[in-house]
């Protein structure tokens, strides 16, 4: 589980905005199958919420959120391999001189294996300069460690240099480059207490941007679940009432003199003989099946076939995923039908959570989601973003009020400004 995020002087964020999955009380009856109470030492009376929708204009800075997110991950995953000597990825708040010159921040709460752990780090272009990892197994927070960079001795200093809780290796704090992570460095060393806060990043946590990247997801993970399953892959379709009643997989031979002209172009790339055809069938009018190959289909009907295989494993694996842009090429009943099954506590059973941003005001419905789970992003007059959620607006919606219609009109902000002279001009025939 995440639990929150704090990101400061990345991209649009010049100053820290925080992002937090803990429910308000303020929502305390809405909806409670989309909130979660797990048994976790120290609080063991909060609760989380399952997901959150980020609203905004476009370059407002929702996407920014997920990117940092992103990064961070990148960093704890593939720092300790950055060449000696190098740089540190570097995106600071460009509309500020000061700003350049100072460090990016995160700070990072979650859940790995049933313990809370919080996470800092703070850094430059040119080195970390502050990192830190407590862990609460019982509650009460343990330092594991605190690494922190003196700049007129020009070293590190760590504490606690010992601790019944952590065992600070000096092989691992000497092979810690100045431009990597201890947390990298320390794992890629097999430092077994780091295992679980490594494997957060590497494996719970997915980091999606589907105006990107979602045309490169492919149908693989869900032919992967198919064969395995078939039942619950049809289920998926069948529930989105898409006409589908049923699926055939098949695996096909590549003609050889198609492999041969792509071994030309690409000797090496590694090839493989077969493909993979996917058909579906419909029932037509007559009360006939109807058998349409999947490239025929919709590119609606396309991705969502192609989702329903990362949205098992988000599931079935309890991860957390941030999802850029989701609507993309989906209908909303389809984008709709994805969340209600991250929010259903029969369906989601593994405390899986989703962190999306979009721009479908259809979603901003308090039948599907609480009101403390719509957060929105907004750019000032100097140019940065701010962050804050629904129910800590300055009047916060009623349980009564259309939250379409108030985001449409304004009322939340997070919407494009358009100026009122533009809107009121009207079109006038061109002059012959």
């Amino acid at each position: 589980m995440l639990l929150d995020l704090k990101v400061g002087n990345y991209r649009s964020f010049r100053d820290p905005v925080t992002f937090s999955l803990a429910a308000s009380n303020y929502d305390a009856n809405s909806l409670p199958g989309n909130i979660m109470t797990p048994k976790l030492a120290g609080i063991t009376k909060q609760k989380f919420l399952r997901g959150a929708a980020i609203y905004g204009a476009n370059a407002s800075g929702k996407s920014n959120l997920i990117r940092a997110l992103f990064e961070l991950q990148v960093l704890v995953r593939t720092s300790h391999q950055f060449e000696d000597g190098g740089g540190i990825p570097f995106d600071p708040f460009l509309l500020n001189h000061g700003s350049r010159e100072e460090p990016t921040l995160y700070a990072i709460r979650f859940v790995s294996e049933g313990v809370r752990y919080h996470y800092t780090l703070a850094f430059t272009n040119k080195r970390v300069l502050e990192e830190s990892l407590s862990a609460h197994p019982k509650g009460k927070p343990q330092l594991w460690y605190h690494r922190i960079w003196d700049d007129e001795d020009e070293i590190y200093h760590y504490t606690p240099l010992e601790s019944e809780h952590f065992n600070l290796r000096k092989t691992d704090v000497e092979s810690t480059k100045k431009n990597s992570l201890f947390l990298s460095t320390a794992t890629s060393l097999n430092h077994p207490k780091l295992k679980p806060v490594y494997a957060w990043f590497r494996d719970k946590l997915s980091v999606m941007n589907l105006g990107i990247d979602g045309s490169h997801i492919g149908p693989s993970a869900t032919v992967a679940h198919f064969e395995r399953n078939p039942r619950k892959i049809l289920n998926f379709l069948r529930r989105a009432d898409l006409g589908i009643t049923d699926v055939a997989v098949e695996k096909k031979p590549i003609p050889q003199k198609i492999l041969d002209q792509l071994s030309r172009s690409n000797p090496t790339q590694n090839l493989e003989p077969e493909y993979v055809h996917i058909t579906m069938d419909h029932s037509g009018e007559d009360g006939q099946l109807y058998r349409i190959p999947m490239e025929e289909e919709s590119s609606g009907t396309s991705r969502f076939f192609q989702l329903i295989g990362p949205w098992l494993e988000l599931i079935e694996q309890g991860k957390v995923l941030f999802l850029d842009e989701l609507e993309t090429s989906l209908h909303p009943l389809l984008t709709r039908e994805l969340i209600r099954i991250v929010m259903d506590p029969e369906l989601n059973k593994n405390k899986a959570q989703i962190i999306f941003a979009t721009h479908d005001p259809l979603l901003l419905d308090t039948t599907l989601l609480r009101r403390d789970q719509i957060w929105l992003t907004e750019k000032t007059r100097e140019g940065d973003s701010i962050l804050y959620a629904l129910n800590e607006y300055e009047t916060p919606p009623s349980k009564r009020e259309s939250l379409v219609r108030g985001y449409l009109s304004g009322r939340y902000g997070g919407i494009p400004y358009i100026p009122e002279s533009l809107l009121s001009q009207e079109l006038e025939p061109s002059e012959a």
